[in-house]
């Protein structure tokens, strides 16, 4: 339950305005319901969980709601509509994009690397880039599966690999490797603007146009080595902030030279 005072006969709560401000209890919740539930109806059952207020009974002048203050004081009071959709307002940030990201520190026996993907090497950060596409153009739950597999890591040993085998993933544990990998990509667009430019699709086509992954997985290999075929191991293995940071410096670098070009002609 979130913080909150009582005096004055005002209940008042400290509601979280942003992702990165819940804990791994509530971003498991919120995870939950966003799966199951329409937005407006994941935000209500937010409010709920997070202020421990219960709705009794449709009345006229609203919702007859309580609130347990203790274990022997229980306060009684009427909601009305535009309370609540005040109230409801105040998590919108759940049912839009986070460009922060968060994540679930353990799924399914595997704990989860950094969330902002440092010490991931740049041929891992390349996979989990190929699965998401994946996902996105197929809607094949396997390409998540993947993905979960590149950022979730079992524990070392016997028993790490026996909690790993025998739990179960569940649907919204997926969908929040989803949303942690977009966020990811939210928040190296807004680092490496220069790399990172918007994907445009055809707007005549009739289902969601694949990019050419291959073609471009070798393109930044490519800059990376200078076509030099012996340092792509080494740039394999690098760390993908340091390989995003190169390849945005090189983009940066490029359009400079053909504004520069354009400015001649």
């Amino acid at each position: 339950m979130i913080p909150h005072t009582f005096g004055g006969r005002i209940l008042d709560f400290q509601f979280p305005t942003s992702w990165q401000q819940l804990n791994q209890e509530q971003l498991r919740y919120v995870f939950l319901v966003i799966t199951l539930f329409s937005p407006v109806k994941a935000k209500t059952y937010v409010f709920m969980r997070f202020t421990g207020i219960r709705v009794r009974k449709r009345v006229k002048e609203g919702w007859l709601c309580t609130f347990r203050l203790n274990w022997h004081k229980k306060l009684r009071f009427i909601l009305q509509d535009w309370q609540i959709r005040s109230f409801l307002r105040q998590i919108d940030f759940i049912s839009e994009p986070n460009a922060y990201p968060v994540r679930l520190d353990r799924i399914g026996g595997r704990y989860a690397i950094d969330a902002m993907l440092h010490g991931l090497s740049f041929e891992d950060y390349l996979c989990c880039e190929n699965h998401y596409q994946g996902y996105l153009y197929s809607q094949n739950v396997s390409q998540l599966k993947a993905l979960y597999g590149f950022l979730y890591k079992k524990k070392p040993g016997v028993r790490g690999s026996l909690k790993a085998a025998f739990s179960r993933i569940k649907e919204y544990e997926l969908v929040s490797v989803f949303l942690w990998w977009g966020s990811i990509k939210l928040y190296f667009a807004s680092l490496f603007p220069h790399f990172f430019q918007p994907f445009h699709q055809r707007t005549d086509a009739d289902q969601p146009e694949l990019p050419d992954l291959m073609g471009a997985m070798n393109a930044q290999i490519r800059a990376l080595t200078g076509g030099d075929v012996t340092k792509e191991k080494e740039v394999l293995q690098m760390d993908c902030w340091r390989a995003l940071t190169e390849l945005d410096a090189k983009a940066h670098d490029i359009q400079i030279l053909k504004s520069k070009q354009n400015g001649h002609k």
